[in-house]
């Protein structure tokens, strides 16, 4: 009677502890992807511009600005001392290597009452001394520029200021890409974004103005936007210290630029990505050697990882980088199509400590169907492709971590039903600014009857004979490409995470883990049990 009371005690304790190691298995993988939606974005409700005046009516045919000349939103006055640089030069090594900056002094003034009614004659907000240059890679070759700002003290030194409710800086660009004549993807894709990962870039609709011998010359309607920085109201990381053994760190897979600091990582060095990683933090300037070569090989490490073809050591990838933005970055571009992404101004940082984390999102300015050579097929997918995700879409786990969020995302932040009344929203609130905008700019995209090839156009195609011109002259037209196409893309997206699930050939997940740990506890605990029942 001893004998089977023990026998089924240490049946009974062998089950227990069976049991209790699934459970936190469980538990670990529950914890490690609970539901992670923020709403930690300073946006706010667009109220509609509901003007009862003739957009035009403050403009001349020269695009001079009349003293009566009032917006909805922000006016920002640059008043720049002298012609800004061709900054493209300075990419060649020669230039470069000279010490010179492609940067020109001047002062901006920011009109922004914190209401809906700003006029031209308003006392600024925000005043400020600036060093500012053009910026941007297709769009640098467009007749309408964007810039970035630093803004200065008397002295020099960077002035951090308050821009639009959106936090001290010193450091800001304005964006308006003419790629974009809806001039609503970029505000779209980073309002949405926002409400998923926190480091996405505020931006604000605002109206440029230059001042120039006492004339005020309309330059358009632009997106002021911060810059990947480290700050805490931005990539919140440690602050670079010398004497720390390790550093926090952004980086960005980019093409060259002598901007940058080009670093030599594992996967540059042995030829598994064209693409270049460039040190944005910290600054040239302030890296020590040892800092460098820390970056360089903590970098590598994780590619090393992510590169592999062993099984074995692919799995451990978890280990390295933090896969839930991972998981976030992917189906935010692919949502929006933003398929520059992943190759090109794609952002990663690490805090002391803690995994790779990729982001902030950037650049939305060719997405949802506005990519000059080809018609985008709403019902594909092709983020799985960009590096980095070519790996991780070979995996079971990450693919269903995919699918799991996606359908969360869907049923709020990427419905159908949000995106629509974000972009119903901004395209009220910009009602006269776009009607500037494209009285400004519209004439530069044709030189007499031919498109104007130093400004983005989309080119036709032929579909079943016929060319299909792919010219939007009406601002509706845009808006409608838009729509169509997020919400067709919007609906594909789970078919195609389906499809992409059966093509995987490794699977990480806690659960192919959990059979190799049941196999474990099996032989552990009940073949002694079954020696022990034995001898009884």
């Amino acid at each position: 009677m001893l004998h089977g009371r023990r026998k089924l005690s240490l049946i009974g304790l062998n089950v227990f502890c069976i049991a209790v190691i699934l459970l936190l298995c469980f538990l670990r993988g529950m914890a490690d992807h609970a539901d992670r939606n923020i709403d930690q974005s300073t946006y706010t409700t667009l109220p509609p511009d509901e003007s009862p005046e003739d957009p035009l009516l403050y403009l001349s045919p020269e695009f001079q600005v009349a003293e009566g000349f009032y917006s909805n939103m922000p006016i920002v006055i640059l008043e720049v001392d002298g012609e800004m640089p061709d900054y493209k030069r300075f990419e060649s090594s020669q230039e470069y290597l000279t010490g010179e900056e492609p940067y020109t002094t001047g002062t901006v003034s920011i009109i922004d009452g914190g209401g809906y009614d700003n006029h031209i004659t308003d006392s600024p907000s925000v005043v400020s001394s600036l060093q500012i240059k053009k910026r941007g890679h297709t769009s640098y070759m467009f007749d309408k520029e964007q810039y970035l700002l630093k803004l200065t003290g008397q002295d020099g030194e960077a002035n951090a200021v308050d821009v639009m409710g959106m936090g001290a800086h010193d450091s800001w660009i304005l964006n308006g890409s003419m790629a974009d004549k809806s001039m609503l993807r970029n505000y779209l894709s980073y309002r949405i974004s926002s409400e998923v990962s926190p480091v996405t870039p505020d931006s604000r609709f605002c109206e440029v103005i230059f001042k120039k011998d006492g004339k005020y010359i309309y330059q358009g309607l632009y997106l002021m936007m911060e810059t990947v920085a480290r700050d805490k109201n931005r990539v919140d990381i440690d602050e670079f210290k010398k004497k720390n053994i390790y550093t926090s760190y952004i980086v960005r897979r980019d093409r060259f630029t002598h901007f940058d600091l080009m670093l030599d990582t594992y996967g540059r060095l042995n030829g598994l990505s064209e693409e270049w990683i460039g040190l944005k933090y910290p600054s040239e300037r302030k890296l020590t050697a040892k800092a460098r070569r820390f970056i360089e090989e903590d970098f590598s490490r994780i590619e090393q990882v992510l590169y592999s073809e062993d099984e074995g050591v692919f799995r451990t990838y978890g280990r390295y980088i933090d896969t839930d933005t991972f998981v976030d970055y992917f189906l935010l571009n692919e949502y929006f199509g933003n398929y520059d992404a992943g190759m090109h101004s794609t952002y990663m940082y690490k805090n002391s400590g803690e995994k790779l984390k990729i982001g902030p999102v950037w650049d939305f300015d060719q997405a949802m169907n506005n990519y000059f050579q080809d018609e985008m097929d709403p019902d594909t997918m092709a983020f799985q492709e960009r590096p980095f995700f070519r790996q991780l879409a070979q995996d079971r786990h990450f693919v269903e971590l995919l699918q799991t969020r996606y359908a969360k995302l869907r049923r709020d932040t990427l419905s159908d039903g949000h995106v629509k009344n974000v972009m119903d929203e901004a395209a009220a609130y910009i009602r006269s600014a776009r009607v500037r905008e494209w009285y400004r700019w519209a004439a530069d995209y044709y030189e007499g009857d031919h498109l104007n090839y130093r400004n983005y156009y989309l080119e036709d195609y032929v579909l079943d004979g016929t060319v299909v011109s792919r010219f939007n002259d009406r601002y509706d037209q845009e808006i409608y490409t838009i729509r169509v196409y997020l919400e067709k893309h919007g609906k594909a997206i789970a078919t195609q995470l389906k499809n992409l699930e059966k093509m995987c050939v490794w699977d990480t997940s806690y659960r192919s883990e959990n059979k190799l740990m049941l196999l474990f506890i099996m032989v552990l605990f009940l073949v002694p049990s079954v020696l022990i029942i034995r001898k009884g």
